[in-house]
């Protein structure tokens, strides 16, 4: 409550300029890459939930929540400034997290930054939007939203999908962007970039599904930047800026001077953002969240009577890079060896074992118990069963390792971006079908990856073995990075086609359908 009340006080100081977007917002800036570089969010991420689904009865719930959220005045002056579609508006949100007032003239290299990548990042919206228009929930029920100017608010909004939110992307791409020039802020820049998200949800201007996808989007958006050299570029700046403003200069990692046989750490544990800081608590036994934990649950139970999803889950079910190499090197578009690619396995060993570091202290805090104890039935993999009781459900490690992966592998090869983080989100929804984490477990998971992965992008150490790992790839395939290329043949077996709900797809099935690690569409 003492944080919202310091970001309420320091609004009182702009609520008078809140305006809509201006026309300056972007006027005049070249993006880092056009749309059909960027990766395309219909292809890997899922689909809006349909309205006979789990997830939608959530979305019901969930609008129920940001309705009760309203009665807090805190909560919902935030809200309503989070609503603001302007730059100015949204960087001002983060100032106090930041330590810094951003602006044009006094913090330029910042703001160029943050402009130019929101500029690029802003096209991968405009597809899925476009293609679900999803309606948003204040149509659905007909009510009204809860915003500064609702009535032109809710016309601009009748016109646009509401899959994914544009304003929840902007603010966690924002906040991924603000953590890696201001690393030792970045508990509460996150913490700040995730109530950005749930802002939506309480003005009734999105589902609660809108933003959770709209958070995987942003970081898949954050990783095709670290891929620029302009960007890479103008990062440097933005940083050498901000330690000129604050005296605060990015320290290096106490790892960097510590020798080990096996795994060469890029920061250590402790100097890892802080997931209890930035993301919520696991969800209690009442409420809304852990409802759909136990229906999500109940939906991974019925994805084993599909034998090739449930042997995949199986599959990914044993934890560590070996797992890795021998489930993604397909959609990476080459085989991944210790010795035949020894640049980019050293980059998927030592970047998944720091970002998995992360999830260390919450796991031991929160001890949260696992759903095949609550329910006491067995898991797809009882030898694994004993181990698993001993450790926090929250959040999933394999969906850290998982997500992070497909991260690191697209930093690699973004042409496969796509496919790649498709079989990265499959990654984690096995482990609700083996039965051993919670819906509410995978989502943390994939977050907590996500801050890892831009805090990973502050280590020189880093840095450099990804320019080899790159450089490795390009050698092996004579491919340049960003350069689309025909997708490789399948593997035997792997043209199996599912929908989006993960149940196997047959001749007759028609619409979006996942198939070869990308999605397709049936007419």
């Amino acid at each position: 409550m003492k944080q919202i009340t310091l970001y309420l006080l320091a609004a009182v100081l702009t609520v008078c300029g809140f305006t809509n977007a201006t026309a300056q917002d972007g006027e005049g800036v070249t993006p880092y890459f056009t749309t059909e570089e960027m990766p395309d969010l219909i292809k890997c991420l899922p689909a809006p939930p349909d309205t006979t689904s789990i997830n939608y009865y959530y979305d019901i719930m969930q609008y129920m929540w940001g309705k009760e959220q309203r009665l807090d005045p805190e909560r919902e002056a935030i809200a309503r400034r989070d609503a603001v579609w302007s730059f100015d508006n949204l960087f001002a949100e983060f100032d106090i997290p930041f330590g810094l007032t951003i602006s044009r003239t006094e913090t330029p290299e910042i703001w160029k930054l943050l402009e130019t990548s929101l500029v690029t990042t802003d096209q991968m919206r405009v597809a899925p939007k476009n293609f679900y228009m999803r309606r948003s929930p204040f149509l659905r029920f007909h009510e009204h939203i809860l915003t500064y100017q609702a009535e032109e608010d809710e016309e601009k909004l009748k016109k646009s999908g509401s899959y994914p939110s544009g304003h929840t992307t902007r603010g966690w791409i924002t906040a991924l962007l603000l953590s890696e020039i201001a690393p030792s802020k970045a508990d509460t820049i996150l913490a700040r970039g995730y109530m950005y998200g749930d802002s939506r949800v309480i003005v009734g201007a999105h589902w609660q599904t809108d933003v959770e996808v709209s958070r995987l989007g942003a970081v898949i958006g954050y990783m095709r930047l670290q891929t620029s050299p302009a960007f890479q570029e103008q990062m440097k700046k933005a940083q050498a800026e901000y330690t000129e403003k604050t005296g605060v200069a990015i320290v290096p990692s106490a790892a960097d001077n510590i020798e080990r046989d096996s795994c060469d750490y890029y920061y250590l544990r402790s100097e890892m953002p802080n997931m209890m800081k930035f993301l919520p608590a696991p969800p209690d036994t009442i409420g809304n969240k852990f409802a759909r934990d136990i229906m999500r649950y109940m939906w991974g139970k019925t994805m084993r009577q599909d034998a090739e999803r449930a042997d995949m889950a199986k599959r990914d079910a044993v934890y560590g890079v070996d797992c890795i190499i021998r489930e993604f090197s397909e959609a990476f578009g080459l085989t991944i060896t210790k010795e035949g690619t020894p640049e980019i396995y050293k980059v998927l060993l030592d970047g998944c074992s720091t970002c998995d570091s992360i999830c260390y202290e919450p796991k031991k805090f929160y001890m949260r118990r696992r759903p095949f104890m609550r329910m006491e039935e067995p898991t797809l993999t009882p030898e694994d069963e004993e181990s698993l009781r001993k450790n926090g459900s929250y959040p999933s490690g394999h969906t850290l390792l998982g997500w992070s992966s497909a991260l690191l592998l697209s930093e690699i090869n973004p042409a496969n971006a796509d496919k790649l983080m498709t079989r990265g989100y499959m990654y984690g929804d096995s482990r609700l079908i083996v039965g051993a984490h919670w819906q509410s477990d995978v989502d943390a998971g994939r977050l907590a990856a996500s801050a890892a992965y831009a805090k990973i992008h502050n280590s020189a150490r880093f840095r450099e073995q990804m320019k080899k790992a790159q450089q490795e790839f390009a050698e092996k395939t004579g491919q340049t990075v960003g350069i689309r290329t025909a997708a490789p043949a399948a593997a035997d077996g792997s043209a199996r086609a599912y929908r989006l709900d993960g149940t196997p797809a047959t001749e007759s099935t028609r619409g979006i359908v996942i198939q070869n690690n990308q999605k397709t569409v049936r007419k």
